[in-house]
C-alpha cells in the first residue's frame, strides 16, 4: 500500500491461496530412486552427500576459507565468539556443563547442545588447525553425552523425557544437535552415526504428532504437498505458533544432518520430506494468506522466534541443495513468497520514530506491539533476517542486504553499541548468524527507511501503521482489526495508538497473560455479553466485556482503509470477535469502529454497539500519566510535557473516569511498559444500543462541533474539517 498519492478507498480482500500438488509425485520418484540404489548396493551418496559434502547446513566447505579470514581479534563479533568458546572450554573442563545440565525439557544453565554447537562452529572457522581439531572432539563429547542417553529410549530420566524433543528446550536449543552433527561429521564414528540416527528418528516421530500446544502438527499426518493440509483454515493458522515452527526446523535439520549411506532405511529422508512437504507447506500457505503483509500471528514476543526458526530452515535447505521448488514445492525457497520482503517493511513501520532507554540494553525502539509480551521493546530479529541477508550476499543483491545489515546494527536492542552483547545471546546461534552477516571488510550500511512510504497496511493481521515521516519527530498512528486464533494473540480488534514528539500518548498495555491481552488493556471498547457457563478465565473475559480469545465466532471483517490527502481512515466491524458460539456467548449484535487520523495531531473515533440485551458499553484508552476530567473533557500532561486532550462528544451524558492502573491479577505488566493510567467513558443506563464519538488531540485541542448524530452515523466538525461517519463510509472534507 502506498503513501499519500491522492485518495485511495478500498476493502482489503481475505486470503486467496493456491497449492502445489505435483511436487508430491516428484518427491515419490526421488524416494523410489533412492530405494533402487540402496537395494542395488550402490552408493546413495550420489543423491545427496557426494554433491553436498559436510558442512552443508548454513555453511559449506567453500565458505570456510573466507570465514577463517574474518576470524581475527580485530573483528568484535569473532572476539565475542572466541570469548564464549574459551568460557565453554573452561566450563567443560571443570565439569560445570555436566553438573549444570539436568537433562530437563525446559531451561538449563548449561545445556550440552548449545555448547556443542558453538564448539562445532569453532571447529570449522577457527584459523588454527590444531584448535579446530580440539574443538571438534569437544563438540563430539558433549553431543554424544546426550544422545547416548537418549538412545536408551523414553523414560522419566534426564535427556529421555517423552517431550525432550518437543518442549521449550527443543525450540531454544534444538538446532544445536543437527548443526553439531553436520559441522563435525568427519570425527563421528560409524557407531556415533548409528546412535544419532536412532535418536533423530525417534525425535522426528515424536515431532510428527506433537501436541505441545493446540493443533501442533499438520493433519493428515504423513500427507505431503497436498491441499488437504490447508483445508481447515482455523487448524492451519496454528502453523504460525512458535512451537510448530521449532518442530519444523528441528525435523528439517535432522533430516539433512546424516548422509544417505548413514540413513539406510531412509527414515531421516522421510523426516525431511515431511518437514518441507507438510509443516513448511502449511506455514508457507499461511504466510501468503492469513499472514500476508509480513506480520506474525503471535506478535513481537514470539513472532521473531517463529520466523527465525523458519528462515533458519530455509537457509539450511539452500546451503544443502534441497531448495529446488520443482522437487519439493514452492515452499522450500524464500523466492516467490512476498512475506519475506514484506516482513522487512512491516518491521520498519512497526518501530517507534525515536528510541528510549531501557535498563538492560541501553537505547531500544518501542514497537507498535501486539500479542503477549514480557519485555516492551523491539526484540532482536537476527534469526529471521540474517538468512535473507546471507542469500542476498551470495547472489550479489545489495539493496535488501544493506537494509538488513543496517537494521540489525542500529535497531536491534542496544543499537550499534550493543552489537557484541547481542552476539553473546544465550542461544549462541545468534552470535553465529551475526558473524556470518557482518563481513568485517564491508562498507557501513545506510538507513533504508527514507525510501519507504509513510503508510503501511498488512492485510493478513489487518494492521495499519501510518506516520508523518521517518525522522525522530514524526507523529505515528496505528490501528488493528486482527483475528485471534493462536496462542498469545490478543483481543485487539479496533485498537488504536498514537505517538508524537518522541513518546507514546496512548497505546495498548503490554503484558504476558490473558488478562493483559483482553480488550480493556487494548484501547478498544468493552461490551457486556451474555455470560458463559464457566468459572475460569472465560468468566474474566465476560466480566470485562472483552473480545473472545481463541474461541470467537469468527474473524473481524477485513477493514475498509482510506488513505487521503493529510489523513488516514479505517472502518472495522469486530462483531464476530465479541461472540463465541462455542461458549454460547452470542449477545453482541454489532460492534464497529470508524477512525480518522487528521495529520499530525488529531484522531476522531466513532464507535457503534448493539446488544440483544441491556448491558454496559465502555470506551477505554490507556495513558502514560494522570488525566483530569472537566465536564466532557479529559486532559493529560505527558511525561514529556505534551498536552493530550480527550473530548467526549457522544453520548452527551457519557460518564467519564480516569484512574491509575494496578497490576493485573496474573502478574505485573511487561518490563518497560509505561501506560499507568486509563481514561474511560461509559454509556449511562446500559442501553442495548449506543455510540461513542471521541476527539483525541496532541497540543492545543481543536474546536469541535457535533453537526448530526444517529444510531447508525454522525457528522462532526473538527477545526475546519468536517468528518461524516455512515456505516463503513467515512468522508473527510472542508
Amino acid at each position: 500500500m502506498g503513501g499519500r498519492r491522492g485518495s485511495a478507498h478500498f476493502r482489503v480482500s481475505p486470503y486467496t491461496g493456491c497449492s502445489d500438488g505435483e511436487a508430491k509425485a516428484k518427491i515419490v520418484i526421488k524416494r523410489l530412486l533412492f530405494l533402487v540404489l540402496a537395494l542395488g548396493g550402490l552408493s546413495v551418496g550420489v543423491l545427496h552427500a557426494q554433491d553436498n559434502p559436510h558442512p552443508r547446513l548454513w555453511v559449506t566447505a567453500d565458505d570456510l576459507p573466507r570465514l577463517r579470514g574474518w576470524a581475527s581479534a580485530d573483528n568484535p563479533i569473532w572476539a565475542q565468539l572466541q570469548a564464549m568458546a574459551d568460557e565453554t572450554v573452561a566450563l567443560m573442563d571443570s565439569g560445570a556443563i555436566t553438573q549444570g545440565d539436568f537433562g530437563s525439557v525446559a531451561w538449563e544453565e548449561h545445556p550440552h547442545e548449545k555448547y556443542a554447537m558453538l564448539l562445532a562452529w569453532m571447529s570449522l572457522v577457527h584459523p588454527d588447525e590444531a584448535a579446530r581439531a580440539d574443538y571438534a572432539q569437544r563438540a563430539r563429547a558433549l553431543l554424544m553425552a546426550v544422545l547416548d542417553q537418549a538412545a536408551l529410549g523414553v523414560a522419566d530420566e534426564p535427556f529421555r523425557y517423552w517431550d525432550f524433543a518437543l518442549n521449550d528446550r527443543s525450540r531454544w536449543y534444538g538446532e544445536g544437535f543437527p548443526l553439531t552433527v553436520d559441522w563435525i561429521y568427519p570425527v563421528l564414528s560409524a557407531e556415533d552415526k548409528a546412535t544419532i540416527r536412532t535418536v533423530f528418528t525417534r525425535w522426528c516421530a515424536e515431532n510428527r504428532t506433537a501436541g505441545t500446544t493446540n493443533n501442533n502438527h499438520p493433519e493428515p499426518v504423513g500427507v505431503t504437498n497436498d491441499p488437504a493440509l490447508t483445508a481447515d483454515r482455523g487448524y492451519a493458522r496454528w502453523s504460525g505458533n512458535n512451537y510448530y515452527a521449532a518442530h519444523m526446523r528441528n525435523m528439517g535439520l535432522m533430516g539433512m544432518a546424516l548422509d544417505p549411506a548413514d540413513d539406510p532405511a531412509g527414515a531421516l529422508a522421510t523426516c525431511l520430506d515431511e518437514a518441507t512437504g507438510a509443516w513448511l507447506y502449511v506455514l508457507d500457505d499461511q504466510m501468503r494468506t492469513d499472514l500476508a503483509g509480513g506480520m506474525s500471528a503471535e506478535g513481537y514476543e514470539y513472532g521473531p522466534q517463529t520466523f527465525g526458526y523458519t528462515a533458519e530452515l530455509l537457509w539450511a535447505l539452500h546451503t544443502a541443495g534441497e531448495d529446488d521448488p520443482a522437487v519439493r514445492g514452492r515452499q522450500v525457497t524464500f523466492d516467490g513468497n512476498p512475506f519475506w520482503n514484506d516482513s522487512l517493511t512491516a518491521y520498519f513501520h512497526s518501530l517507534s520514530p525515536a528510541t528510549a532507554p531501557f535498563d538492560w540494553y541501553g537505547d531500544v525502539y518501542l514497537p507498535a506491539w501486539y500479542g503477549s509480551g514480557q519485555n516492551y521493546f523491539m526484540p532482536d530479529h537476527i534469526g529471521q533476517f540474517a538468512p535473507l541477508g546471507l542469500l542476498d550476499r551470495e547472489r550479489g543483491e545489495t539493496e535488501r542486504l544493506n537494509a538488513i545489515r543496517w537494521l540489525q546494527l542500529h535497531t536491534a536492542p542496544g543499537g550499534e553499541s550493543g552489537l557484541t552483547e547481542r552476539a553473546a545471546f544465550e542461544e549462541f546461534s545468534h552470535g553465529i548468524l551475526y558473524f556470518l552477516l557482518y563481513d568485517p571488510g564491508a562498507a557501513a550500511p545506510t538507513d533504508p527507511r527514507p525510501a519507504l512510504d509513510t503508510v503501511y497496511y498488512a492485510p493478513g493481521m489487518r494492521r495499519l501503521l501510518a506516520r508523518t515521516g521517518w525522522g525522530e519527530d514524526a507523529a505515528w498512528f496505528t490501528y488493528s482489526n486482527s483475528w485471534n486464533t493462536v496462542d498469545h494473540q490478543s483481543g485487539n480488534a479496533n485498537a488504536i495508538e498514537f505517538y508524537a514528539n518522541g513518546e507514546w500518548l496512548t497505546k495498548v498495555r503490554v503484558g504476558y497473560d490473558l488478562d493483559y491481552i483482553s480488550s480493556p488493556n487494548l484501547n478498544t471498547v468493552a461490551i457486556e455479553n451474555t455470560p458463559p457457563d464457566r468459572d475460569d478465565y472465560r468468566l474474566m473475559l465476560s466480566e470485562r466485556g472483552s473480545q473472545w480469545l481463541y474461541g470467537a465466532t469468527g474473524d473481524p471483517l477485513p477493514p475498509v482503509v482510506t488513505v487521503g490527502d493529510g489523513y488516514v481512515a479505517a472502518y472495522g466491524d469486530a462483531t464476530n470477535a465479541y461472540n463465541s458460539e462455542y461458549e454460547g456467548v452470542t449477545g453482541v449484535a454489532h460492534a464497529s469502529r470508524s477512525v480518522v487520523w487528521l495529520e499530525p495531531d488529531v484522531i476522531v473515533v466513532f464507535d457503534q454497539m448493539t446488544t440483544e440485551q441491556p448491558g454496559f458499553k465502555r470506551f477505554w484508552l490507556n495513558l502514560p500519566a494522570s488525566a483530569v476530567i472537566d465536564g466532557q473533557t479529559a486532559t493529560m500532561i505527558s511525561p514529556g510535557g505534551q498536552t493530550f486532550t480527550i473530548q467526549a462528544v457522544l453520548p452527551p451524558d457519557a460518564e467519564l473516569s480516569a484512574f491509575a492502573l494496578e497490576d493485573e491479577p496474573s502478574s505485573p505488566p511487561a518490563n518497560g511498559e509505561m501506560m499507568v493510567w486509563r481514561y474511560g467513558a461509559e454509556v449511562p443506563g446500559d442501553p442495548a444500543q449506543a455510540v461513542f464519538l471521541h476527539v483525541l488531540s496532541a497540543g492545543d485541542p481543536p474546536e469541535v462541533e457535533l453537526l448530526s448524530s444517529a444510531a447508525d452515523g454522525a457528522s462532526v466538525r473538527v477545526g475546519e474539517t468536517v468528518i461524516t461517519f455512515a456505516g463503513e463510509e467515512i468522508s473527510v472534507g472542508g
